[in-house]
């Protein structure tokens, strides 16, 4: 019986291979059902009879879009938020529990149905502001056609990012059959300057993975016949697993969208991750190719590795982690939630509850913007007014210290899921992330109370 990891790894290898041919495909209506098949078989593969919750869930979204374009992103919202929740506790229900790749359908599913119903909602409220006036060529772009059920099945549906993302816009779906930047993107030196990371990665994650294994965390050995200082560094060791396997999803996710055409754009238009093009809108109106005009994938870009390891604050690392799921979150949730102290917390909730329905999730993730809250402290009072450059390469190292410190206690937690495993650890090294934390917040507060 192969494991999760060899059907995961295996899948996004043969996608990987499709999207070349896939490539090769000009007629438009062979290429989306070419692309809306193959996502098919993947989901049918992967899940058996539990391709009805996907199948459910997209009828569903495609009705209330059809039917009340005002008010269908709140109906959507709410219906797929609680259908995810629903899915993961089938077995109260009497249903048996879906199988762990269809967990991952499901989340990315449940990120584009409601981001298509956020578009066609926007671009309602677009043509109502402007039903006489002319429009300029960003809100053009901003608008998208009414999309049919059997459309909404096609985006939902469509093999690219259905198991592992990057999360793009039914915009950026739709540009890839309706435009040919993908024809004008030189793509073959981008996809081998990536390949080149990824044995690098397998090798770091078989091997620390072997030697450090999850696992251990629920012996009771661990906790007795080992240091602090051990038990503290399992906590680094086993986030270093974590991220490795996540970093190998990315990469693989953005060679399956670069070699298949997805997300390609004209660089002039600064395409952001998720979002798309940014600016210069007026390029997109014309398929004249201007001579020498660069292309790039900046918007299917889930990460860029160097950075996140590199950059010295956690409030950096956060917005450059998932950068396209980080879109979606701020796009559509912490925009648009009106009381503005609390948009960080309501979206760093949502995005637990995006994760899971476990402790784990909730207790790393909601714990975010109370660190943030502190680092900015840090970040913003002291080492920005530095009077030296010494101190100021001494305070991005404490920054950097704790931003790894935290990252690894958070990665835990979140890894534990259940909450006597999270106590039984929090325990052991006797809640010092929280101490720290603490400490630091107090020390804050007592320099700001000396200055005043």
């Amino acid at each position: 019986m192969y494991s999760d990891d060899t059907v995961y790894v295996g899948l996004l290898v043969v996608s990987f291979l499709f999207s070349f041919l896939f490539r090769k495909v000009k007629h438009k209506s062979v290429k989306q059902w070419m692309a809306t098949v193959y996502g098919a078989i993947i989901v049918l593969t992967v899940s058996g009879l539990h391709i009805v919750h996907p199948i459910i869930c997209t009828l569903v979204n495609s009705i209330l879009i059809q039917i009340d374009k005002r008010r269908c992103h709140i109906l959507s919202f709410l219906f797929t938020f609680g259908y995810l929740i629903f899915f993961r506790m089938t077995t109260y229900f009497g249903i048996p529990y879906p199988p762990p790749h269809t967990n991952l359908i499901q989340m990315m599913l449940t990120l584009k149905l409601v981001g298509l119903s956020f578009e066609v909602h926007d671009s309602y409220l677009i043509k109502l502001k402007q039903k006489d006036a002319k429009f300029d060529a960003e809100k053009s772009f901003k608008m998208i056609c009414q999309p049919s059920i059997l459309e909404v099945f096609h985006y939902a549906f469509c093999y690219i990012g259905i198991l592992t993302g990057p999360y793009f816009k039914y915009r950026t779906y739709w540009d890839l059959f309706n435009h040919n930047y993908w024809r004008k993107a030189t793509y073959i030196n981008l996809l081998i300057k990536k390949i080149r990371i990824i044995p690098t990665l397998i090798i770091c994650y078989l091997a620390t993975s072997w030697i450090f294994p999850l696992s251990e965390f629920k012996n009771d050995s661990f906790y007795t016949s080992t240091s602090l200082s051990y038990r503290l560094w399992y906590m680094y060791s086993s986030f270093f697993i974590f991220r490795t396997r996540l970093y190998l999803g990315f990469i693989f996710s953005e060679l399956i969208c670069i070699a298949s055409g997805m997300g390609a754009y004209p660089e002039v238009t600064d395409p952001q991750s998720g979002s798309g093009p940014t600016r210069n809108f007026e390029s997109l109106e014309t398929e004249c190719s201007v001579k020498g005009e660069a292309y790039n994938f900046d918007c299917i870009e889930s990460i860029d590795i160097m950075k996140v390891e590199t950059i010295s604050t956690v409030r950096g690392a956060t917005r450059i982690w998932n950068m396209t799921i980080q879109y979606w979150i701020a796009e559509y949730v912490y925009k648009r939630v009106p009381i503005k102290k609390l948009r960080t917390l309501v979206a760093f909730g949502i995005s637990a509850l995006w994760h899971g329905i476990y402790i784990g999730y909730y207790v790393s993730l909601c714990s975010v913007p109370f660190y943030l809250a502190v680092e900015d402290i840090y970040d913003r009072q002291y080492r920005n007014y530095a009077d030296s450059a010494g101190k100021r390469i001494l305070w991005t190292f404490f920054l950097y210290t704790m931003k790894m410190y935290q990252f690894s206690f958070w990665g835990c937690t979140f890894q534990l899921l259940h909450i006597d495993l999270i106590y039984k650890y929090c325990q052991s090294i006797y809640f010092l992330p929280y101490i720290v934390l603490m400490t630091m917040y107090a020390i804050s507060r007592f320099n700001n109370f000396r200055t005043s």
